[in-house]
């Protein structure tokens, strides 16, 4: 029959394809020395997550996103001056970044093809308050630089916004839930082990590391009472670890005279994994659950009883700058 093989329908593979599949970015394996540089010049803006972030992460209105970081930002610079004294952007700064409500992408190719150009422009120095977009729909991060504390920053905020006497004086429309981090590391076994550490050292006794003696290790600053606790995570676009080691592994590091209640606890232990990195801060607990978690949206809303169920003002209000619970 002439010695012609005879095609499968559908071309050769019987239909199959056969291009290469798109394995979907490099989940922190090796990367090449231009992905490194690229990678260097976002952390070095401020428009990447690193090692030792502060921040909040925020989530916000499908759809919004564009929006939701401008205010969100402006509220911070607000803030900002207020507990903090630093004076907010310039209105020509505030105005570039509002072109067109520019993506945070094209506004990371823009600086880079600048720092390859003219010297003279150069992307700005990074500032106090950054977003950084995580590509997922309904949330960002704001990275926050001394002197911000990103807890006591995010809970004179949620305070507010209860104590807000008309939905209609919002200072906000489109963010929801606030998440201070305290502190980021990588999100691998030592690095959820370290930053743990670091974040829960003043508030909780934890078991010694290998090889520091009992006597050395901190201890925490609650007067040496034990107090409750409970831990909240959240893992997005993360496949390493699964919620229970995360929270075992947590859980193991904090000395047992502190008991863990779910229910009403004195502190929780907020978690937030996100790709390849680990951010952890501690709240109370109470005033956490008072706050609606935290939930600006939720806070704006409240009525007057829940208001003073939370803690909230019966005729005075006060201005004064929260202090760090312990």
């Amino acid at each position: 029959m002439g010695g012609k093989r005879k095609q499968l329908p559908g071309g050769a593979d019987g239909g199959r394809t056969s291009y290469k599949r798109s394995k979907g970015g490099n989940s922190g394996r090796w990367k090449t020395p231009h992905q490194n540089a690229k990678m260097a010049e976002k952390v070095d803006g401020g428009v990447a997550l690193d090692v030792g972030d502060e921040g909040i992460w925020v989530t916000f209105a499908r759809g919004m996103r564009a929006k939701a970081m401008r205010e969100f930002k402006q509220l911070c610079e607000e803030y900002g001056e207020t507990l903090y004294d630093i004076k907010p952007q310039s209105a020509a700064e505030v105005d570039e970044e509002e072109d067109a409500e520019e993506d945070i992408e094209a506004s990371i190719k823009r600086e880079l093809d600048a720092i390859k150009g003219d010297d003279s422009k150069k992307p700005k120095v990074r500032q106090i308050f950054s977003p950084v977009s995580s590509g997922i729909e309904c949330l960002f991060f704001m990275k926050t630089m001394a002197p911000i504390k990103p807890g006591e920053f995010v809970l004179k905020i949620c305070r507010d916004a209860r104590d807000c006497p008309d939905p209609r004086q919002r200072k906000v429309k489109y963010i929801n839930r606030l998440t201070p981090v305290f502190n980021t590391d990588k999100a691998t076994e030592k690095g959820i082990i370290r930053v743990a550490r670091s974040v829960l050292s003043p508030f909780f006794t934890l078991i010694p590391e290998e090889g520091v003696e009992a006597a050395e290790a901190p201890q925490a600053v609650s007067n040496g009472q034990a107090c409750t606790y409970a831990i909240r995570h959240n893992v997005r676009n993360h496949v390493t670890f699964k919620s229970d080691e995360v929270i075992k592994s947590i859980a193991g590091l904090v000395d047992v005279r502190h008991k863990v209640n779910l229910g009403n606890p004195d502190k929780v232990i907020l978690v937030e994994i996100f790709q390849l990195f680990c951010g952890i801060s501690v709240v109370d607990g109470k005033e956490w659950e008072a706050l609606k978690r935290y939930n600006m949206n939720a806070l704006y809303g409240m009525t007057a009883d829940e208001k003073a169920a939370s803690g909230g003002p019966t005729g005075d209000t006060t201005t004064e700058p929260p202090q760090t619970s312990s």
